[in-house]
């Protein structure tokens, strides 16, 4: 009893943290058009999880949390705790080996400081760089690129800037994403605005707000108002101006975007100035000056606002601690349920097993009635091999026996003095001898389902034996690395490849008035090498034509899958090369 007591405590405990990490994973990874428009609520919301990420071990949360809270800060003016926050969660990162959010973060990190120290800016820039390209991290480049290249555009580094941008806008359209991509056509409609290309950057620009509107992207919608208001500045297009920068005002009021409303009203104090309104110019530099007043003193409200945090956090937990007595009266139906899941599942796994262990000797049963059968196809096959060798060797070699004996007996039972007649009877003896040897060689390779190259190498040298002692002013050598000799062949590429190296020999010593001849065969590049090289008399390819004889080598060479090559030169002998595929 005790022990089933124990076993409910651990399943309600774990049923719990499951929720709470859930819980703590999702505010981690709330989205950045969330956090822009959410700034006065998701700052509390983003430190009490990081605190609750904490208590946890969570490291990974913890991490994420503080980067959500850098970009917080960041747009809300707070550009202390953006660093501060910022550097936090690349301690927790480097520690967990995480490189991908490491550059990620060293990016962002560099990217907002571009208004305050451009050095550092491009620094940390630069190391967020260095680990995605060198990792191949695409997500950390979508947004690393687009701003790197803004801070080579603060740097006066325009052509870097632009291709930069165009870096971000590509690996982004591939990526297909459709938050990012506004960014960097807003960035290149930037950089042209700076080199007054008018048309250009009101072609980008006009991009990046459709998709804005499309995504339904207000923060992004009153930031592409803002460009439009720097463009039609530039163009001295007043008015225009004046109507785009209200725009982006009215939006960044509704979601209080800090940093968007510091430009908006700098940017209409100077176009009401230059539209020659100038109470308008003043009633925006006012607000851009006490906006600046509201971010300095903003130190202040947020140490209370931390400590309101601590606080709830406490009540809170005292609220845990009143709960718990309604959670006891809770765990009797808890442990009920328990039970019942814990046999359903049981009894799932018992049928699942049974059904699996069926299924399985079923088609081991099904494997090994396709074995016996595969086995005795060959088996039969190697018996009709059997046979046909048996009649050839006893039929048609005892018929070549019976001619080679005849001929013998002619000779020596007449006289005959007509050389002619002498010779055809020897050159019969001669073909007869070859035949019985090449029906010796058919047979050997058809006892033999499969053929190492060992057994290839004992023919040819048997062969090679024969041809030195017809012809004593031949060297033959043949040499092979040893590791070839457990290669195995079917019976058919073994014989193709014997009667290939015979057939080249035997060219070499009829027609080259070679001296020596080398066999070798080795290994090269997953390939098996075989090379025939004489030092004879050679021949022009160009110009001989070929005979059956080496017709009949490439059709082997075809039917081995094999590269079949002839090198000759007058005077310089003549080389065959044959290549086999290693399997």
């Amino acid at each position: 009893m005790i022990k089933l007591l124990l076993f409910f405590s651990t399943f309600t405990f774990i049923n719990v943290f499951s929720q709470s990490k859930k819980q703590i994973d999702s505010i981690s990874n709330l989205p950045m058009t969330y956090i822009q428009t959410n700034l006065k609520t998701v700052i509390p919301q983003l430190r009490k999880n990081a605190l609750d990420a904490k208590k946890s071990r969570n490291l990974k949360a913890e991490a994420k949390t503080y980067a959500s809270l850098s970009l917080a800060f960041y747009y809300n003016g707070d550009y202390d705790e953006n660093i501060k926050y910022s550097l936090k969660s690349i301690e927790i990162f480097e520690k967990l080996n995480d490189l991908e959010n490491v550059s990620s973060v060293y990016g962002e990190m560099g990217f907002r400081l571009k208004a305050t120290n451009i050095r550092d800016a491009e620094k940390y820039m630069m190391k967020g760089l260095k680990i995605a390209e060198k990792a191949n991290f695409t997500k950390p480049l979508l947004s690393i690129y687009n701003n790197y290249g803004v801070i080579k555009n603060n740097l006066n580094q325009k052509d870097s800037a632009l291709i930069y941008f165009h870096k971000g806008l590509e690996i982004k359209t591939k990526s297909n994403d459709s938050v990012g991509i506004p960014y960097s056509l807003n960035n290149i409609g930037e950089a042209y605005l700076q080199q007054k290309k008018f048309d250009l950057a009101k072609q980008y620009f006009d991009k990046a707000m459709a998709q804005r509107v499309a995504l339904k992207d207000d923060y992004g919608i009153a930031d592409n108002f803002a460009y439009n208001g720097d463009l039609f500045l530039a163009m001295k297009n007043y008015p225009l101006a004046i109507q785009n920068f209200e725009k982006s005002v009215k939006l960044a009021e509704k979601y209080k975007i800090t940093n968007l409303l510091r430009h908006d009203y700098g940017m209409l104090s100077q176009a009401y100035e230059l539209n020659q309104n100038l109470p308008k110019a003043l009633e925006y530099f006012k607000k851009s000056q006490a906006l600046k007043d509201q971010i300095i003193n903003k130190e202040t409200y947020d140490k209370m606002a931390e400590l309101q945090m601590k606080f709830d956090t406490v009540q809170k937990e005292k609220e845990i601690l009143k709960q718990k007595n309604q959670e006891k009266k809770r765990l009797n139906t808890i442990k009920i349920l328990s039970i019942l899941f814990v046999s359903l599942i049981i009894i799932s796994f018992l049928i699942y097993r049974t059904l699996f262990l069926k299924n399985k000797q079923q088609k081991q049963e099904y494997e090994l009635t396709t074995a016996i059968s595969k086995i005795e196809t060959q088996n039969k096959l190697q018996e009709q091999r059997l046979s046909i060798s048996r009649d050839l060797h006893d039929n048609i070699g005892a018929q070549l026996t019976f001619i080679i004996s005849s001929v013998e007996t002619l000779k020596q039972a007449f006289n005959i003095k007509d050389e002619k007649i002498n010779s055809k009877l020897s050159s019969i003896s001669t073909f007869t001898k070859d035949t019985i040897t090449e029906l010796r060689d058919t047979i050997w390779a058809m006892n033999h389902s499969e053929i190492d190259f060992n057994e290839i190498r004992s023919r040819i040298l048997n062969f090679v034996e024969k041809a030195q002692k017809s012809n004593d002013f031949i060297n033959i050598i043949f040499e092979r690395e040893n590791a070839l000799d457990s290669l195995k062949f079917t019976s058919v590429e073994g014989m193709n490849i014997y009667r290939i190296t015979q057939e080249a020999v035997n060219n070499a010593m009829k027609y080259s008035e070679a001296k020596n001849i080398n066999l070798t065969a080795k290994t090269i590049d997953n390939q098996i090498e075989i090379k025939i090289t004489d030092d004879g008399k050679g021949f022009d390819t160009e110009e001989i034509e070929l005979g059956n004889g080496i017709r009949n080598m490439q059709k082997r060479a075809s039917e081995l899958n094999a590269d079949f090559e002839i090198n000759s030169e007058k005077g310089n002998g003549t080389q065959i090369i044959l290549r086999i595929p290693k399997v």
